[in-house]
């Protein structure tokens, strides 16, 4: 029995066709290039050598180049959400019918999180955000991340479900037995690597209701 909800944030709790986990991308190749003289015709590649060796730009900044993550995450998460989103009825309505306790578990800020649930209106139904300051920039998919979460959960993992739209982040989740659903996007820009760990893949962030 499920008793426990680990969402995911960005392009999980909000679609990835509206368009602001872009800018958020193109704020961190900003920075590479304004904050760290990496020539732009070279961003690219480091980020995706960064993102197969380390999981995520930050990490791989914060191990080779030694950065500030505090000011990386300030300058890269410094959106105008209500650009993006609004209050989200729909979701409001699913969340409210789930009776398990539900967190947010992300890579990125906690207080750029509480901005987007706030936005979307949803706030209320989230009792903890854990996140990239939560597990000191060990982020997902690190083993550590994952260790880190279930030992601060109320239940085993194995009473929790694990939501994210990055197929490979399901992995560490499913090892250690909770159950996994992947909200399958049209085009997953990381790759599919990994979605044989999701127990239910899902069109939407709406469709959760259905599978628990």
């Amino acid at each position: 029995m499920i008793k426990y909800i680990l969402f995911d944030l960005d392009d999980t709790i909000y679609s990835t066709s509206l368009g602001m986990m872009q800018e958020i991308s193109q704020r961190m190749s900003e920075y590479m290039v304004t904050r760290l003289d990496i020539p732009r015709d070279d961003v690219d590649r480091q980020r995706k050598d960064y993102w197969a060796r380390h999981g995520t730009t930050l990490r791989g900044l914060y191990i080779e180049r030694h950065i500030n993550p505090q000011d990386f995450l300030a300058f890269v998460h410094d959106v105008d959400i209500e650009k993006y989103l609004q209050a989200d009825a729909r979701l409001d309505a699913m969340l409210a019918q789930l009776p398990q306790t539900k967190s947010i578990f992300t890579n990125a800020p906690a207080d750029y999180a509480r901005r987007v649930l706030s936005v979307l209106g949803v706030e209320k139904y989230f009792q903890s955000i854990f996140d990239i300051n939560f597990f000191n920039y060990e982020s997902k998919p690190n083993q550590f991340a994952y260790d880190r979460v279930v030992a601060a959960l109320p239940v085993p993992a194995r009473e929790c479900l694990m939501i994210d739209d990055t197929a490979r982040n399901l992995g560490p989740a499913k090892k250690l037995g909770m159950q996994t659903a992947w909200l399958r996007v049209t085009e997953d820009r990381y790759g599919n690597d990994g979605h044989d760990a999701a127990d239910f893949v899902i069109a939407s962030i709406y469709d959760v209701a259905k599978i628990v």
